[in-house]
């Protein structure tokens, strides 16, 4: 299983495995590069960098997630030659009398979703635009709000002179002033939401993307490690 997100804004910390669960048949017990394998969801790709014990996976969607190389089983075919894609087309279907393994088919995909997975620490980020500039979130749905950094705010043309902080949200570390902001526009990819209401915070490392931007979409679901956005 991956690694299960916890929200940085509720009062239980983030509790980490002490152990790798039990290796099934077949599962990795190392990266190698060009390796096609799948993974626990049941999707077919190809190892493409192998940091410690993280594998970068690379799919035919083209997006790369990272997997500990214990949730990843090999499908027996032969190391690819890369940088070239593998072919993951699905094989022909046996016929009655082939007693041979059938294929492991890659489950498509929706073709109006956007899928954000966890990384190795349990977390979600990704990057958003807000007011036209880029910035990096953590997506948190334990977060009534979009909460941006003080650096973040002034990036995104939020002149700091001007923020009141005269409201108190509660984080994992305690009570903190907040300054209630509303945004012009947040957009992922081709999603975009006008008129976010948000705030910022002093001592934020890192901005989060909260419910009063989720729930302005037309639909989002947060199980198993990732976020799936529904265009």
């Amino acid at each position: 299983m991956r690694v299960i997100y916890k929200s940085v804004f509720a009062l239980v910390g983030l509790v980490l495995a002490g152990a790798p669960p039990p290796v099934a048949a077949q599962a990795l017990t190392r990266c190698t590069i060009g390796q096609q394998v799948i993974d626990t969801e049941g999707e077919i790709g190809v190892i493409v960098s192998d940091g410690s014990n993280l594998c970068q996976v690379k799919y035919p969607d083209g997006f790369i997630y990272g997997w500990i190389y214990w949730n990843l089983r090999s499908t027996g075919a032969p190391k690819t030659n890369l940088p070239g894609p593998p072919d993951l087309s699905p094989a022909p279907s046996p016929s009655p009398n082939d007693a041979a393994t059938p294929p492991i088919l890659l489950r498509p995909k929706p073709l109006n979703t956007l899928v954000y997975r966890a990384d190795p620490r349990g977390q979600i980020t990704l990057n958003a635009s807000v007011n036209g500039t880029q910035i990096l979130f953590l997506v948190d749905t334990g977060a009534s709000l979009v909460f941006l950094s003080a650096k973040d705010a002034r990036a995104a043309g939020i002149s700091y002179s001007e923020l009141v902080f005269n409201q108190r949200a509660q984080t994992a570390n305690g009570p903190v002033g907040i300054a209630p902001v509303l945004l012009r526009e947040i957009r992922i990819e081709q999603v975009a939401v006008q008129a976010v209401p948000a705030a910022v915070i002093k001592n934020l490392d890192i901005s989060v993307l909260g419910m009063s931007f989720l729930t302005r979409l037309k639909g989002f679901d947060m199980q198993n490690g990732s976020l799936t956005i529904k265009r």
